[in-house]
């Protein structure tokens, strides 16, 4: 079943944080789209923050917030990234929600969400351009909103799987949020194998091969103009005041996490001594992706309409 070897680096590997959200080309192709579709007040105000209108480059800074902490990626030597991860060491979590699959909606009552979490850390970025907080300078806050936004599209930052494994040899993928309680979860597809290396994760799938099968490139400008050309209005304007709208992402996303555990074949689960979760072998079925490339290229480009809707709405004070 896994290759010794392989167990050997799943186990190094099993207290690290959960994988990056999109890839780079998703999470810039994101912010590209949405410099696009920004009215003229938002794109002022953007300018005046970053000194430029392009959000491309803003919306993969906390990713390398996260790199810089490991000594890696571009911001490895930059000075406001290193006060920035000792100030707030735990940033990693603000990526996420653990939410049970077929969850009705993100709730702030919710035992799942957590003032860690993603939205609620959105919200504190929000708070920030608003004028209502000093907790992050405006272009920190305007990065963590750039990225945050393009995150919480992401299905597996926001759903995760629980299981049954009192079998290891046929582990149970568990649906009914009613029936989890003592179960293992996978971390949002990160301990969900598909592939024989260590980081072939159904999470990385989703970040990785299913962003650059979408757009059939590698390029992020080429990726936004064929994202543009799906961009609803009429279906993806969001509902209500504009506080609300990350609760409301969040639950659009978990519903869309479900689909990409569908057709999977889980065939063993690895535990500890203790019966921990450490990963669990799948398959994927033969269509997955040619069925959830589609799911992918729909929500980077709803992430792309969501900033620029959020930016566009948004009651800004500073600077």
């Amino acid at each position: 079943m896994f290759p010794r070897s392989f167990l050997a680096t799943l186990f190094v590997l099993t207290g690290a944080p959960r994988a990056l959200a999109w890839s780079r080309l998703g999470h810039e192709a994101i912010g590209t789209l949405a410099t696009e579709l920004l009215h003229e007040k938002a794109r002022l105000r953007v300018e005046k923050i970053l000194g430029t209108d392009d959000l491309s480059e803003s919306a993969v800074w906390l990713d390398e917030v996260r790199a810089a902490e490991n000594g890696k990626g571009a911001l490895a030597q930059n000075a406001e990234a290193a006060a920035f991860n000792k100030k707030f060491p735990d940033n990693h979590k603000w990526h996420f929600v653990n939410l049970p699959l077929n969850t009705a909606a993100y709730t702030r009552a919710s035992k799942f969400a957590a003032d860690d979490d993603i939205v609620h850390s959105l919200e504190r970025a929000l708070a920030v351009l608003e004028g209502r907080t000093t907790q992050f300078t405006p272009a920190q806050a305007l990065r963590i909103v750039a990225h945050l936004v393009g995150d919480l599209h992401q299905p597996l930052h926001v759903g995760t799987g629980y299981f049954d494994v009192r079998n290891p040899a046929a582990p149970k993928l568990v649906i009914d949020p009613g029936r989890i309680k003592g179960r293992p979860d996978d971390l949002g597809g990160n301990k969900i194998q598909v592939g024989r290396m260590a980081f072939d994760t159904l999470h990385a799938y989703w970040d990785g091969t299913l962003v650059e099968a979408a757009g059939s490139t590698g390029n992020e400008e080429k990726l936004a103009t064929k994202l543009r050309g799906i961009v609803s209005s009429a279906k993806w304007t969001s509902r209500g005041d504009y506080h609300g709208w990350p609760e409301l992402w969040a639950t659009d996303s978990v519903h869309e996490a479900e689909f990409a555990y569908r057709g999977l074949v889980f065939k063993g689960a690895k535990l500890t001594e203790k019966k921990a979760l450490v990963v669990i072998e799948a398959e994927l079925p033969p269509d997955y992706e040619k069925i959830q490339r589609q799911r992918a290229f729909a929500q980077l480009a709803k992430a792309g309409f969501h900033l620029a809707e959020l930016l566009n709405a948004l009651d800004w004070k500073v600077p």
